[in-house]
């Protein structure tokens, strides 16, 4: 329907007084409450409006539109209303997309479903209220914004930091919105469509876990000390005073007494935190194993304050979360960390997820300072010094693989090690094993399956049995290899394994090998000579099931040394293999004077040093020894 011709004022600046807005000169075309607009041939709530309004049933949001009485604001009822607006308010009401519409001199404001989580508290009592008045705490920030709009402009912001009381207290919020202009024909600006996201839970996120992956990559603690461990670890938290004002670790001392204070970062009261509240909530969580909640905070130690921490602003820090710090292999927490939350930001599940996780970082480095003292124990008692040579994931890797491989006892002259990557939590495909044969022969494979975590774990568990039970029945290698491709052909992650497989007969001093796409073994005479078996090579496992594997046959002299290896022994970045190779042959040949466990030190020492990308796992024969 059309209504009748109106002239345009020219003059549609907008001026701001005392948080209110008021035209200068208000357009013909404008709706006031003064002077509602009247259209011919209006049909009322249930009638124009309604009809631009389709789908059954209708939502609350839409309904509570079509229902309210707009003859007690601004825009006047919705009989009077133009042919602008009622569109406006239908593309609002019809998307899926967070949308307000703010309309007229007073920027009325009518919204969707998908805006109303934006106004906390606010909704329902927003529909139809001015802008200034519903978000007067943010009125500040947006209102050159509007006004450039309203000039006939468009705005665009990304993340846009604000603080608002919507949820009753100043929250840090971020949105991601732009501010249209509703023009009406003739060219006039008669309202503003806001659409927005609102990207919080993204922004904290992504804030999160930058502190995560810092608190992860904090180097091992080599002296052993917990207190210097706890205290790098609360230097990362307290760079991330927006999501953590404060934090205190409390630790079990060696004779299992009450946790003792030995680390924090943001406390500006002398020890009275640490003494008179949270003491009973640490002694709980350690206790139970179970965070606890602690409130209150703001009234039991006022000046509690995350100064300059949050972009919304200075405020008592109202609430903490105590956590336990548990550790692998440890029946019962080994001490608590209590974490103070913002006042800022709402404390709901993603809040406790992250904080849950900074504790397990913390008590990953309380655990890898402790092992690194076990370590240091040991190797006193032992007058023996050992490097700590992994972080503390990575010893729990050897663990999981240690299982795997299962103990070993060893016939003399045999040395093994194995060694994962550094800085990894997951086991890996490498495995030795030595097999003592009827006859007084020894088999001895080393193998690497391709990937890592649990499934190549398993895998390498398959072929390790395997390749155990067919050297029992077979001494010959390339016999062993071949069963092994049609047994790897049928376990799924098992094709492309590469095995080295030997049968060594101590009585004379031969060998017998066969390679499925292994680097070659390495025999150094005692006299240093060096060789590479590569004459029995062939292709990795499953790679052709009817290939016929080769063999070839080497002599042992007396007092010679045969090192089996996968290739996280000889492979670095920066090398070649043949570079790689070459330094582990001249390392045998350093140490042939060594008995097989200080030749395997002397390898680890020699080629481990610069902490390798893989894992590894190595054998040591010494030929008479």
């Amino acid at each position: 329907m059309t209504g009748p011709s109106h002239k345009v004022a020219s003059d549609t600046t907008a001026s701001y007084r005392d948080g209110t807005i008021a035209r200068d000169t208000v357009p013909a075309g404008a709706v006031s409450a003064a002077r509602p607009r009247e259209l011919d041939g209006g049909s009322g709530l249930d009638g124009q409006l309604a009809e631009l309004i389709p789908g059954s049933p209708r939502t609350e949001l839409q309904r509570a539109v079509l229902e309210h009485d707009w003859a007690a604001t601004p825009l006047g009822g919705e009989e009077h209303w133009s042919p602008t607006l009622r569109t406006a308010v239908s593309t609002a009401l019809n998307s899926r997309f967070a949308m307000l519409l703010m309309w007229g001199p007073q920027l009325v404001m009518v919204y969707n479903d998908a805006y109303a989580p934006t106004l906390g508290e606010r909704h329902p009592s927003a529909l139809g209220r001015r802008v200034p008045d519903v978000w007067g705490d943010v009125w500040t920030d947006i209102r050159a914004m509007i006004d450039e709009v309203l000039a006939g402009g468009a705005t665009y912001f990304d993340d846009l930091p604000l603080v608002t009381s919507r949820s009753g207290f100043d929250e840090e919020v971020y949105f991601t919105f732009s501010y249209s202009p509703v023009v009406q024909p003739g060219g006039e600006v008669v309202g503003l469509l806001n659409t927005v996201v609102e990207t919080t839970q993204r922004v904290l996120a992504a804030r999160r876990m930058g502190v995560l992956q810092q608190l992860g990559s904090l180097p091992r603690s080599v002296h052993g000390s917990t207190a210097d461990a706890v205290g790098a670890a609360l230097r990362v938290l307290a760079g991330a005073r927006t999501d953590c004002p404060f934090g205190l670790v409390y630790l079990v001392g060696e004779d299992g007494d009450d946790a003792r204070l030995v680390a924090g970062h943001g406390i500006g009261i002398d020890d009275e935190l640490a003494t008179s509240v949270i003491p009973e909530q640490v002694r709980q969580a350690i206790a139970t194993g179970e965070g606890q909640t602690v409130t209150g905070l703001a009234r039991l130690l006022p000046g509690l304050s995350g100064v300059g921490a949050s972009p919304a602003g200075e405020a008592d820090v109202h609430t903490a979360v105590v956590l336990p710090l548990t550790v692998a292999a440890q029946a019962s927490p080994v001490g608590a960390v209590v974490l103070g939350t913002s006042p800022h930001l709402q404390l709901d599940e993603e809040y406790r997820t992250f904080l849950s996780l900074a504790a397990g970082q913390v008590a990953a480095a309380v655990a890898d300072a402790q092992a690194v003292e076990g370590e240091r124990r040991r190797a006193e008692e032992r007058a023996e010094l050992e490097r700590a040579r992994a972080q503390f994931f990575t010893d729990v890797a050897v663990t999981l693989q240690r299982a795997v491989l299962g103990p070993t006892v060893l016939p003399r002259g045999f040395a093994v090690h194995y060694e994962p990557a550094t800085g990894t939590l997951e086991v890996g495909g490498d495995w030795y094993d030595v097999v003592d044969l009827p006859d007084g022969g020894y088999g001895v494979v080393v193998g690497d399956v391709v990937g890592r975590g649990l499934a190549a774990a398993a895998v390498m568990g398959q072929l390790r049995s395997a390749g155990r039970a067919l050297l029992l029945e077979s001494r010959s290698p390339g016999h062993v290899l071949s069963a092994l491709d049609r047994f790897a052909a049928l376990v799924p992650g098992a094709a492309v394994s590469t095995v080295f497989c030997a049968v060594i007969d101590p009585r004379d001093g031969t060998l017998r090998y066969s390679s499925a796409g292994h680097p070659p073994a390495i025999v150094v005479d005692a006299d240093g000579a060096a060789r590479f078996l590569e004459a029995a090579g062939s292709l990795p496992l499953a790679v052709d099931v009817d290939l016929e594997r080769p063999e070839a046959d080497v002599v042992l002299s007396p007092g010679s040394t045969l090192l089996l290896y996968t290739d996280g022994l000889i492979e670095r970045r920066d090398q070649v293999l043949d570079e790689g190779m070459a330094r582990a042959a001249a390392v045998l040949g350093e140490g042939r004077h060594l008995g097989p466990m200080e030749l395997a030190d002397l390898l680890t020492e020699k080629l481990l040093d610069d902490a390798p990308d893989d894992d590894v796992a190595f054998l040591v024969y010494r030929c008479g020894g």
